[in-house]
């Protein structure tokens, strides 16, 4: 055993183990662990939130441009100030104007951009999916368009479900509750990755009891 001497090892250690004393139960120190993570990311967002767009794309040009061609600056300014507006009762309704303008705006954003890489990809992956060549690449592209069609045909419910319908329907289940699992079991190794990355970081640069 080589025990580090390094202080910020000790630091990041005893934090890690403090994280894993949840396991045995909730206690004083996981709640200190877990109270200086949360303390640390929101200091760091506001740090780089402050640094890389508030400065630069805010206020500098505010401060330089004025009334200029920076003017239209002032407008997201004011959405600023009326985020603040939540912590005073008579203004309160200004703070949901703010956040009423946030979603529309992310919501313009965000579809648009889910529909380009998520759902007409697939439909283009589908409709030019190819038929020729090895077996396995056939059958795998024959499972690609069955499946696709029978995991749609599960939300048409303007027909009731019955006849090739319903069996292409309970098909689609049965494929979405396979890409569910996928998904599931990819969420998990990551996490399992995570641990072992923790557990390594204990035996070796802390204990020194592994290479």
């Amino acid at each position: 055993m080589n025990l580090s001497s390094d202080p910020y090892v000790w630091i990041a250690a005893i934090l890690t183990l403090s994280v894993f004393s949840f396991l045995y139960e909730d206690n004083p120190l996981f709640c200190l662990a877990e109270h200086l993570l949360v303390g640390l990311s929101t200091g760091y967002m506001i740090c780089t939130y402050w640094h890389n767009v508030f400065v630069p794309e805010l206020i500098r040009p505010l401060w330089t441009g004025g009334l200029g061609e920076n003017a239209h600056l002032w407008g997201a300014a004011i959405l600023c100030l009326f985020w603040a507006a939540r912590y005073v009762d008579k203004l309160e309704d200004f703070h949901r104007l703010a956040l009423a303008f946030w979603v529309s705006i992310d919501m313009g954003m965000v579809i648009p951009t889910y529909m380009e890489s998520q759902v007409l990809s697939q439909v283009a992956g589908t409709m030019n999916v190819s038929l020729s060549g090895d077996p396995v690449s056939v059958i795998g592209g024959i499972v690609l368009v069955l499946g696709t069609v029978a995991a749609l045909s599960y939300f048409i419910f303007s027909k009731e479900h019955v006849g090739a319908l319903g069996t292409a329907a309970k098909g689609g289940i049965l494929i979405m509750m396979v890409g569910f699992g996928a998904t599931f079991s990819y969420t998990i190794m990551t996490r399992v990755y995570v641990l072992i990355g923790r557990i390594h970081f204990l035996l070796r640069d802390w204990l020194g009891v592994v290479q």
